[in-house]
Parts: C-alpha cells; sequence; structure tokens
C-alpha cells in the first residue's frame, strides 16, 4: 500500500512540471530571463537581433546593412550535450574575460555557453555547466 501511495505523491507533484512541455536542464530553462530580443551597440547603432526560435544571431548596420549572421552552436560544431537542439537562453552584453572588450553573452538551455564577437559574429566557446 504503501509503495503506492509513494508513486501516487510523487506524479501528483511531478505533472505540473511535465505538462507545461518545457525542458529543464540545471537552471537554464527556454523561457528564461531575456528581456530583449533586440541589443543595440550605444557606440555603433549596430542592432544584433536574436530569432524568435532562439538559433540564429543577426548584426544589422545603421543602414539596414546584415554584417553577419551566424548560428553558434552549428557554426562552430557544438557536440550534443544534453539536448539534441540547443536554444539560447541567456543572451547579453558582456565583457570578455581575457580581453575586456564588449562581446555578446550566450547562454544555451543546456548550460553551454560562450560569447560572440560583435564585429564579425565569432562564437567563442567557453564550457558547459
Amino acid at each position: 500500500m504503501k509503495p503506492i501511495l509513494v508513486v501516487i505523491f510523487l506524479l501528483a507533484f511531478s505533472f505540473p512540471t511535465i505538462s507545461r512541455g518545457q525542458s529543464y536542464i540545471a537552471h537554464y530553462t527556454v523561457s528564461s530571463h531575456i528581456k530583449n530580443d533586440t541589443l543595440i551597440d550605444s557606440v555603433t547603432g549596430v542592432k544584433f537581433i536574436l530569432d524568435k526560435d532562439r538559433i540564429y544571431v543577426k548584426a544589422i548596420d545603421k543602414s539596414g546593412k546584415q554584417l553577419w549572421k551566424t548560428d553558434p552552436a552549428v557554426d562552430n560544431k557544438l557536440e550534443e550535450y544534453r539536448v539534441k537542439r540547443p536554444l539560447i537562453a541567456y543572451f547579453h552584453f558582456i565583457k570578455a574575460r581575457m580581453t575586456g572588450l564588449e562581446v555578446i553573452g550566450i547562454t544555451y538551455n543546456n548550460s553551454q555557453f560562450g560569447y560572440l564577437d560583435k564585429k564579425t559574429g565569432t562564437f567563442k566557446f567557453e564550457g558547459q555547466d
């Protein structure tokens, strides 16, 4: 009798999490705290836009010309880790540790992370949790 009650209890508390249909990996979720899907460089006026699917980032200059577009995970051949197709969960300006230059910080829902060079779109993988 007790094992059945334990199973029912566990199902009752896990059902809301399962029913949301949302992947949760560590503390990174797809429904994260991204406040903007567009970052604007205050010096150059370049816009960095994260697409609605949270896969691609592109840079657009003041005149509307696309400077670059990247899928950091695919373009840099990140190995599969925890999920089949990682999605960007965090997207914001940060200072690169080694150079101190402003870059675009990227964290995926599988906890892989790194940053994009604002001029070239080159992704520097920094690790995974």
